[in-house]
């Protein structure tokens, strides 16, 4: 993979930009020449138009893409997800008032040192288990959000046709991960795992 990086090549007599047009080439060469990197530049237009073609190419099959995200990401186990999460939170509130209850009981003289200190072991072991779970499950909850977040962003821009434009910053920050410059085409990675290739036009 490259680092791409954006400069002015001369295209005409004179010096001034509009004379110049804009070109990508690999940051490495750029900076170290062409000794350490022997990759060609690429004119931005080329890869704005391909970056378009392979968006377009995409856009024919967006639900398919949509309904293979929501399958990969398991939202369909979403609603379980949430149940098992809301029964673990409620059981660490549960040991946590019956830890306060054990205080009270020891405060009271009602239960002996040596149970206080074996139930207390035993609620300390339960929490750390139950912690350990709520954990996973609120980092799938999380992973759900974001793939939901994606999934709206995704149909938003797609309706509207925002997603070809390649110059548009906060649909990238949205959707796109990175865009990978090859020899011979671009690969657009998404953030939800989709990768759209396209040789260049």
């Amino acid at each position: 993979m490259l680092i791409f990086t954006a400069f002015r090549a001369k295209t005409g007599v004179g010096s001034r930009a509009k004379n110049r047009e804009i070109k990508w080439g690999c940051a490495n060469r750029i900076v170290n020449g062409r000794r350490e990197c022997d990759s060609h530049h690429v004119n931005e237009d080329t890869l704005q138009h391909t970056y378009a073609a392979a968006i377009g190419d995409m856009i024919e099959d967006a639900e398919e893409i949509m309904a293979a995200v929501k399958d990969s990401a398991g939202l369909v186990m979403e609603p379980e997800n949430k149940a098992a999460l809301e029964r673990v939170e409620q059981e660490i509130i549960d040991l946590q008032n019956a830890v306060l209850e054990l205080h009270k009981a020891k405060q009271q003289r009602s239960v002996t040192a040596t149970d206080y200190a074996a139930q207390i072991k035993e609620y300390s072991e339960r929490m750390q288990a139950l912690e350990a779970q709520q954990a996973e499950l609120q980092t799938t909850e999380n992973r759900y959000s974001e793939v939901k977040m994606w999934l709206d962003s995704f149909a938003e821009h797609i309706q509207s046709g925002g997603i070809m434009n390649a110059d548009d910053g906060m649909i990238m920050k949205q959707l796109v991960e990175q865009i990978i410059v090859n020899d011979d085409g671009i690969e657009v990675h998404f953030k939800c795992g989709i990768v759209a290739s396209h040789e260049y036009m």
